[in-house]
């Protein structure tokens, strides 16, 4: 017997004792998902190995093999489900953008009604809850809580620097993020939910992990104070950009209730910052978690069912490839803040055809060619030098346009000695 199934048989019932001594009900966590067969069965057995009792999963607009991936996991795990949210699609324009809204509102209710809940937890596919010493499950993290807090967690992003389709790293890699995700008790006073943080009665006692309260920016509201951010005991890993492969074709599954293609909320590939944390997960921890993902895998049959949603993945990336240079063309800008700092051959030389392009129908805006020399640094620095050198023949006197072409002369050379 696995040892989720080993978890899951020693937790089948509506409570838990707590470390405290009082009883604590079960945990659901709730994720709404669109295309993401391949990634479905790592998610799953993350969050069922860390303990959480229930796992609800609604696919809208879903092309790729997801029902069949989600019924292989449900027939073996029935604490978790999935539904169709399709039925949003029916409603006005603007209340088709909300499906997250929608639908979470509608599981608190329903999770409400039903009873014998403790917590709800709203998670993507790519937001795994990772604590530091990758062997507490969720339950035993709250002992150290009282069962009214509202618990906030750091998200810390990838860099989108691993191989296409690995598995949850030993180490690991990103920027701490101010924005968070927030584990809720089933009868906080709510107001209103909201993507990270929801609004709150006064009542409420909301935060961090380390058991600070929660204060917010003043320019963002959801996302925590500079003096409060770290990475504590546990967070959550946000895996948005995986591979650069995987993020040119998760790039191109678009955004909820508009019809450009491209998931237009996106920044390009990061890199490492003042922000920037490694954690090395536990050795003996760590193994024993890919010991037990293994054998999960090989009871929902993954290698069967994986090859159409892999091929789904790829698929993808080649369409979002093969419609690149229609979309540059069209909104440059847009284009450009999503594929920035993506290293892959032919997406640099697409963008470098359309700069070239507008440096041939403005060669004497200086202004233009300087911003495009600065895109460029982000995909190729012998373009930006090239470009920069050309915007300081028009304006040899402007201070960013020297600034900017002895920092790219700098980072050449520095390349130039790797």
């Amino acid at each position: 017997m696995s040892i989720i199934k080993k978890l899951f048989k020693a937790g089948n019932v509506s409570t838990q004792i707590d470390g405290s001594g009082h009883k604590r009900g079960k945990i659901k966590l709730v994720a709404i998902a669109k295309d993401e067969a391949f990634y479905f069965p790592e998610w799953v057995h993350h969050h069922l190995y860390f303990g959480f009792d229930e796992i609800d999963i609604y696919i809208n607009r879903t092309t790729d093999n997801s029902v069949e991936v989600l019924d292989s996991i449900s027939s073996i795990y029935p604490q978790v489900s999935w539904f169709s949210a399709d039925w949003i699609d029916k409603c006005p324009q603007d209340a088709k953008k909300q499906i997250q809204f929608i639908v979470y509102n509608k599981v608190w209710d329903e999770a409400l009604r039903e009873g014998g809940y403790s917590h709800i937890f709203f998670l993507d596919i790519d937001e795994f809850w990772i604590p530091k010493s990758f062997d507490l499950t969720i339950h035993q993290f709250l002992d150290n809580y009282s069962q009214s807090d509202v618990i906030s967690f750091e998200w810390l992003n990838d860099l989108g620097d691993l191989n296409a389709f690995s598995e949850l790293p030993i180490n690991i890699k990103g920027n701490l993020s101010p924005l968070v995700k927030t584990l809720y008790p089933i009868d906080t006073p709510i107001v209103e939910l909201r993507h990270h943080v929801g609004l709150l009665e006064s009542n409420a006692k909301h935060i961090l992990v380390d058991g600070a309260l929660f204060k917010p920016r003043q320019s963002l509201i959801q996302a925590v104070h500079e003096d409060l951010q770290s990475l504590k005991a546990a967070f959550i890993y946000h895996r948005a950009h995986r591979s650069i492969e995987e993020y040119i074709s998760l790039l191109y599954r678009g955004r909820p209730g508009e019809t450009f293609p491209y998931k237009t909320n996106r920044h390009g590939l990061p890199t490492p910052d003042s922000w920037y944390q490694e954690v090395a997960l536990p050795e003996d921890a760590y193994f024993q978690y890919t010991a037990s993902l293994n054998r999960f895998k090989e009871e929902i049959d993954f290698s069967n069912i994986s090859k159409a949603a892999k091929q789904f993945v790829l698929t993808r990336f080649n369409e979002s490839m093969a419609n690149l240079k229609e979309y540059v063309a069209q909104d440059y800008p847009v284009m450009m803040q999503m594929f920035r700092g993506v290293f892959h051959h032919e997406v640099v030389s697409v963008f470098s055809q359309q700069r070239a392009r507008m440096v041939e129908e403005s060669p004497s805006d200086f202004r233009l060619i300087r911003d495009l020399a600065i895109d460029a640094a982000s995909q190729s620095i012998d373009e930006a030098i090239t470009l920069m050198e050309k915007a300081h023949i028009l304006n040899p006197t402007g201070p960013l346009i020297n600034k900017k072409l002895d920092e790219f002369k700098r980072i050449a050379t520095s390349q130039q000695a790797k």
